[in-house]
């Protein structure tokens, strides 16, 4: 069975960053730039918040910023997203969108709960 994630093996963050997002017109070159410089910084580091994951104060306030301007769009962020995914999904003839909506409860079990 093919495995879709090829992206991860050769490309940098940057790249990746540049092919997803690079799209988005803002009507701002700048405002361009900076999503990618944002998405490159949530890229290398997902777990982390908006401060932990820029490399300074400086940048952090730089992506604060970004965010409440008035020009950024999420819908423009998302629908590029959403062209380079339906891209990449074209590539292959079968897609598996799984998702886990399983939902566990321990409170009957004799083990972990006294009653």
């Amino acid at each position: 069975m093919e495995y879709m994630m090829k992206r991860n093996i050769n490309t940098s963050t940057g790249e990746w960053a540049e092919s997803e997002f690079g799209i988005v017109n803002f009507g701002d070159i700048r405002l361009s730039k900076r999503l990618l410089k944002i998405v490159n910084s949530f890229a290398e580091s997902p777990e982390g918040s908006i401060n932990q994951a820029c490399e300074d104060w400086h940048q952090s306030k730089a992506a604060y910023r970004f965010f409440q301007n008035d020009a950024i769009s999420e819908r423009k962020i998302l629908d590029s997203h959403i062209i380079k995914t339906v891209e990449r999904a074209k590539e292959y003839s079968t897609i598996l969108a799984i998702q886990d909506t399983s939902y566990i409860s321990y409170k009957n079990h004799k083990t972990c709960c006294k009653r």
